[in-house]
């Protein structure tokens, strides 16, 4: 019954992001942020995702702003769509396969090694489906609805990626 009400919900509303209006505290829009811990330098965080706040770019602005050295994440949650790529070898580039339906995000885990101006992103999702299936990938879009739940692991110790040419990917540099 929860479940067809949240599908409802994600079917009537407007199709719109969460709120461009930032955070009163965080000053993040589509987020809410609490440190739950520190220890050694190494900090970590909670971030509770507002209703369609876009996942992947909520994450980045919020490595950025943060001027993060390295990051870990893990997380679960819900959305109301998502675009993963799976890596091709033969064309060294991703393919990319939307889906546009209420899914349950089972798992999503990564890293960040700002590098360059960007947040060094290399995320990956595994998305439950109503009629029980699930896929998974490389996540490069998605939506929260009703939330995405996220703990980050933010290290003082830089870890930076570099590109690798022969395969076309940004890759981490121990």
């Amino acid at each position: 019954m929860i479940r067809t009400m949240v599908v409802a919900l994600a079917m009537i509303l407007p199709p719109v992001i969460a709120s461009a209006e930032p955070h009163p505290v965080t000053g993040l829009p589509g987020v809410r942020v609490k440190l739950i811990g520190e220890h050694g330098g190494t900090r970590e965080y909670q971030l509770v995702f507002e209703p369609r706040a876009e996942i992947v770019s909520t994450l980045t602005d919020f490595i950025l702003r943060n001027h993060f050295k390295s990051v870990h994440f893990y997380g679960l949650g819900a959305c109301t769509d998502a675009v993963i790529g799976f890596y091709d070898p033969a064309v060294s580039d991703y393919r990319r396969t939307p889906y546009q339906q209420q899914a349950e995000i089972v798992s999503l885990v990564g890293d960040a090694a700002p590098t360059g101006g960007g947040a060094g992103l290399h995320v990956h999702i595994a998305l439950g489906f109503a009629d029980g299936t699930m896929r998974g990938g490389h996540l490069l879009e998605a939506h929260a609805f009703p939330t995405l739940e996220l703990y980050v692991v933010a290290s003082p110790t830089a870890v930076e990626r570099k590109h690798d040419g022969a395969l076309n990917l940004d890759l981490l540099v121990p």
